[in-house]
């Protein structure tokens, strides 16, 4: 039999381009070329991928190119705003339609979340093949709680109050559900970017206008901590009787954010020892440079050198970062369950 992580190396290779050969992914993968095609094969024969030929201007052999199949998808539900969104996004981690959603004033919070459901279900079914569907994430503003089917989220009081999976599932019975909170989800897609990340302790934290959230990995496993609360930076007290998500904020002068923002940092750096630290700031449309300004802040104010600093990386893509990272969770699911 194929190990397991020889399938999601081979299938992630796969899915990382958009054609490939099968020697150029033993050689990225390090895999032998007789394993790689064990695996293609398998793929190939329930449609988890698709094979074309390689085009030759000379005579001579053409190799099969390999591709994914780009019939399948994920929903992605997000319920961490008020105006809620159902993205479609395909098995290279792209999005290919999204459907938003106008929060309605004069409706109650149940109604505008059973009437998002509804829209979007009727968009999905008359517009794709649902069979292709992986499965369905949710992202929500906090802390998922599988047992109650409940969220933890103060800034949102009426979504605490919706069982959230069994609400969905009226709509999508059949597709696999997975719930998480958007600040995870986004810490793992981050993550995996990060060469060697299985071996490493590493801090994601995403600062918005509305609050400071983060993650805390250590060696790819997800530390939630009592009431799942781990990595909620945003409560750190950062002076008397002042949270950093009271201390950061829009209205604040650059310079003071990125202080109080280093400040937290360097607590955390000094209690946790992270290899790396992964900074979101949707805060500013330059995020890039506040992450540089608190880098400069924590080697001239607070005495780190290139040496004892971790690596700070920032995130800046398009897609939000959640989408992605449920996405990846629900591939993998979908891979493993088809395989196996």
């Amino acid at each position: 039999s194929i190990r397991w992580e020889s399938i999601k190396s081979v299938f992630l290779a796969i899915a990382h381009t958009d054609k490939v050969s099968r020697a150029d992914i033993s050689a990225e993968t390090d895999l032998s070329l007789m394993t790689v095609g064990k695996v293609a094969d398998a793929l190939l024969d329930i449609g988890i991928i698709e094979q074309s030929k390689a085009t030759r201007a000379s005579a001579g052999r053409r190799a099969g190119l390999l591709s994914i199949n780009l019939d399948n998808f994920a929903v992605i539900y997000d319920l961490s705003c008020r105006n809620f969104c159902c993205c479609i996004m395909d098995m290279q981690l792209n999005p290919v339609q999204t459907i938003p959603y106008s929060y309605i004033d004069s409706l109650s919070f149940p109604e505008n979340l059973e009437r998002f459901l509804q829209n979007a279900s009727c968009y999905l079914h008359g517009n794709t093949d649902m069979q292709h569907c992986v499965g369905v994430g949710v992202s929500v503003p906090g802390p998922y709680f599988p047992d109650s089917d409940r969220t933890l989220c103060p800034k949102q009081p009426y979504l605490e109050t919706v069982n959230i999976a069994s609400t969905i599932r009226r709509y999508l019975p059949d597709s696999p559900l997975f719930i998480e909170a958007g600040y995870n989800a986004a810490a793992a897609s981050n993550i995996a970017a990060i060469p060697n990340y299985k071996d490493k302790t590493i801090l994601y934290w995403c600062i918005s206008d509305e609050s400071i959230h983060g993650a805390v990995v250590h060696h790819n496993e997800l530390l939630r901590g009592a009431h799942h609360l781990a990595g909620n930076f945003g409560n750190m007290i950062v002076s008397p009787a002042k949270i950093l998500s009271a201390a950061v904020k829009p209205t604040n002068q650059l310079e003071d954010n990125a202080l109080e923002l280093a400040r937290a940092i360097h607590n955390v750096i000094c209690i946790l020892d992270p290899d790396t630290i992964i900074l979101e700031c949707t805060m500013y449309e330059n995020g890039a440079d506040f992450a540089d300004l608190v880098r400069q802040i924590l080697q001239n104010k607070f005495g780190f050198t290139d040496d004892s600093l971790p690596q700070i990386t920032v995130a800046s893509e398009n897609t939000p970062h959640a989408y992605r990272g449920l996405t990846m969770h629900l591939r993998e699911s979908w891979l493993h369950d088809r395989v196996f």
